[in-house]
């Protein structure tokens, strides 16, 4: 295979970069000078024929919750956090060990908290010219970046769905790994038990080279064929937009005309799962921050992060304990369900990306957070491993994502299903 030049691929994402992102609003900073001198160090590399892997000038982009030397971290937010800025991590250690080109960094909702910002600025997703849609969150200035073709991939975290949600509303893959594939030292956290890193990419063969070359891990082949997935009976069909529900239909249908095994399952406790959710984010971020400068900088939060802080200033040590407790009791129900098959499947979302002009309250910014993460946010809770796959040219003229979901652990297996399911599909 010809080498491409890391020199030459920055140019150009640059350039891109410049074109379009005053209207995209991707980053919060590009690091030009510094990606031009890091491609040209790469390209010595493999012009003496040393090749670092895979991912050897590779152009990524990084969420503004890692840190990067050289770079200014703000995790999306106005007030000031640098005394607590964590300094840089294993993770992106590791990215440019691997050889990638890191050319700046995208934007978050503020403290990841949730999908979306009245008064910080939303990226305009660019599934629709026209119209700015929603891109979910909070990784989405990672997923709008990926789908626009301003990097060749982009790092998000993902603690409720902020990495798979982004990922299927912008049409791109998002990965979701088990708590402890990677490290999340580094990374400004919203809540560290349920906090993940995970890549989006615009293929799913890029997936799996970002999580192998990252991890010891090789990902296997599967047959669709002998593949068994379990459908959830309650909450995941529910109340979908009528284009999700023509994707996961046909979506459903094609796998089953490969020979996939689709069968029902009964996801234990879901009634628990968003109790348990809202109250240990808002408890551990308030921590992370501290009481004072919640109180201090309060009005200078984002309306909607303000409406969601205040719960996480009145819970009590005994109040989060018993959420750490049902976390693990829902973990380990979670498991004992997932027995006898390869990966559940729901749809990433019920919707399709909504117009952001339609989000117009603190209320209905509130009923969209609710709405759009709540097929996310299980896997999460019950320390599963997921991915989302575009699916829209199934059935709609928005992005639509589909969801599969593993067990704690079994990465490299749920990659080798969404292969399989992938070529499934067509």
């Amino acid at each position: 295979m010809t080498y491409r030049s890391a020199e030459k691929a920055t140019e150009d994402y640059l350039q891109r970069i410049e074109e379009r992102d005053k209207k995209l609003g991707a980053f919060i900073h590009v690091d030009a000078d510094r990606a031009l001198d890091q491609a040209r160090g790469i390209d010595s590399l493999a012009k003496a024929r040393h090749s670092l892997g895979p991912l050897h000038g590779g152009i990524v982009a990084v969420k503004d919750l890692l840190t990067v030397d050289g770079m200014p971290t703000y995790a999306g937010s106005a007030i000031p956090i640098d005394d607590i800025v964590p300094p840089e991590g294993p993770f992106v250690r590791a990215l440019r060990a691997a050889g990638c080109v890191i050319i700046g960094k995208t934007r978050s909702t503020e403290f990841a908290l949730g999908t979306f910002n009245r008064e910080r600025r939303t990226p305009w997703n660019p599934c629709d010219e026209e119209v700015q849609r929603m891109p979910g969150g909070s990784s989405n200035g990672s997923a709008v970046a990926t789908a626009a073709e301003l990097c060749d991939f982009a790092i998000g975290s993902d603690t409720g769905g902020s990495v798979r949600l982004p990922a299927a509303l912008c049409g791109v893959f998002g990965y979701r790994p088990s708590p402890g594939v990677w490290s999340i030292e580094g990374v400004f956290p919203l809540s560290p038990l349920l906090d993940t890193l995970g890549p989006l990419a615009r293929s799913l063969e890029d997936i799996i080279a970002i999580f192998e070359t990252l991890t010891p891990q090789r990902v296997g082949k599967a047959r669709a064929d002998r593949l068994r997935l379990g459908r959830p009976t309650k909450m995941f069909y529910d109340d979908l937009d009528p284009d999700v529900a023509a994707c996961m239909d046909e979506a459903i249908a094609r796998l089953k005309k490969a020979g996939v095994q689709v069968d029902p399952v009964d996801v234990p406790k879901l009634d628990l799962v968003d109790p348990v959710f809202a109250k240990m984010i808002t408890a551990d971020l308030v921590a992370t921050l501290g009481r004072e400068r919640v109180e201090k900088f309060y009005l200078r939060l984002d309306s909607v992060v303000r409406d969601r802080i205040k719960g996480g200033l009145e819970i009590s040590a005994g109040d989060y304990a018993t959420m750490v407790r049902r976390c693990a009791t829902l973990s380990a129900a979670a498991s004992e369900r997932m027995a006898g098959f390869d990966a559940w499947i729901t749809p990433t979302s019920p919707c399709i990306p909504m117009p952001v002009a339609d989000c117009t309250t603190v209320e209905a910014a509130a009923a969209w957070n609710r709405r759009s993460l709540r097929n996310t946010r299980p896997g999460n809770v019950f320390s599963m491993c997921g991915i989302s796959l575009p699916i829209e040219k199934l059935g709609s003229r928005l992005p639509v994502g589909l969801q599969l979901l593993g067990k704690c652990g079994d990465d490299a297996k749920l990659l080798a299903v969404a292969r399989a399911a992938l070529e499934a599909l067509g």
